[in-house]
């Protein structure tokens, strides 16, 4: 008999926590608060705003919000079990990352802004280590990872990795929720933490170009994305803002507020499999986030199709429209959709 969709992703999430656990490390930055769009390191500094305004948003930063906070990235669960979650609408810059089973998990992005409770924190995947790479040393808490996960993060992100397992202290584990999904922190205590063992980190450089004009694009209003049978996901233009979907009902946070966001960037990835499976066998995907692929910029109710572009892990990212010019996004928080080959989004 098959399995119920609840049983699996029980287990699914189990896995996480056990054949993918086992970590901590060492580098990184604080955060602001929404999203911005990719440029590279040249194009980055001449597109630079003359005001000063937070790197991860393009927005002016608010009262006692600092321009130079390092980045603080964090691994937050995303499977029905573990939601609602908290601290979301927080970050600047979240990523919607590939598990195994079908399944998606959040990395989430402070850098202005700062979120006084985050989680559920689940485990670290290979492809966080060149995702971050983007920030340029930043601060990055989750909660475990499989060993050689472990020792690629430290190799590769620049990043001080505060990780549960090795830094228990700076979590806790709530009692309203079921374990693994029950870990929690706040921004202050990890960045707190990442610059005690390296107090030079610094606030990240633009990951993207921002402008309040519209740019070219398609009206459109709704946009479906499916990884899966389990995981589905849609972004609705609604007052002023992206209104996100998952799994068919809104998707709400646990101070009850609809996550949302300025700039919804999928992109058209490759995946690769590195011999690691969770504990039903499902093996572990990475998300290749070097290379180059289709893009959809949705912003301001419209739609900017084009390609990214990044040549290696140690280079920028870059979103163009089909005329070649640099899409720029709209100031304020971003959600980058990484969308596995050969699924596309479906646009309305």
């Amino acid at each position: 008999m098959p399995r119920s969709r609840t049983a699996v992703i029980a287990a699914l999430l189990a896995l996480s926590g056990t054949t993918l656990a086992a970590c901590s490390g060492g580098g990184a930055k604080p955060a602001a608060n929404t999203v911005s769009p990719t440029v590279s390191p040249s194009a980055s500094a001449s597109v630079r705003p003359a005001a000063a305004t937070c790197p991860l948003t393009g927005l002016a930063p608010a009262k006692g919000q600092s321009l130079h906070r390092v980045a603080l990235a964090m691994k937050i669960d995303n499977i029905d079990l573990a939601r609602p979650q908290s601290g979301i609408n927080n970050a600047d810059v979240v990523i919607e990352e590939t598990v195994e089973g079908g399944l998606t998990r959040l990395m989430a992005i402070f850098q202005c802004d700062r979120a006084g409770v985050v989680g559920p924190v689940r485990s670290a995947r290979t492809s966080d280590g060149d995702l971050l790479q983007l920030l340029g040393g930043a601060i990055f808490g989750y909660s475990g990872s499989n060993g050689r996960v472990g020792a690629q993060m430290a190799a590769v992100s620049h990043a001080v990795l505060l990780s549960y397992d090795a830094n228990g202290g700076l979590y806790y584990r709530s009692s309203s929720r079921a374990a693994p999904h029950n870990v929690y922190t706040s921004t202050s205590r990890l960045v707190q933490a990442g610059l005690a063992r390296n107090h030079k980190l610094t606030a990240p450089r633009p990951i993207f170009t921002y402008s309040a004009n519209a740019g070219r694009g398609k009206a459109v209003h709704h946009l479906a994305l499916q990884w899966s049978g389990y995981t589905t996901a849609a972004w609705d233009w609604a007052k002023g803002a992206w209104q996100r979907t998952q799994n068919g009902t809104p998707d709400l946070l646990a101070d009850h507020h609809r996550v949302t966001a300025a700039n919804v960037v999928v992109m058209s990835i490759a995946t690769k499999y590195i011999g690691l499976h969770d504990v039903l066998g499902n093996a572990s995907p990475d998300d290749v986030v070097t290379g180059s692929g289709r893009v959809w910029v949705l912003r301001d109710g419209h739609v900017i199709k084009g390609t990214w572009s990044r040549p290696s892990a140690a280079k920028p990212m870059i979103l163009r429209g089909k005329s070649g010019h640099v899409i720029a996004l709209h100031p304020g928080r971003t959600w980058i959709e990484l969308l596995p080959r050969p699924r596309v989004p479906h646009l309305s």
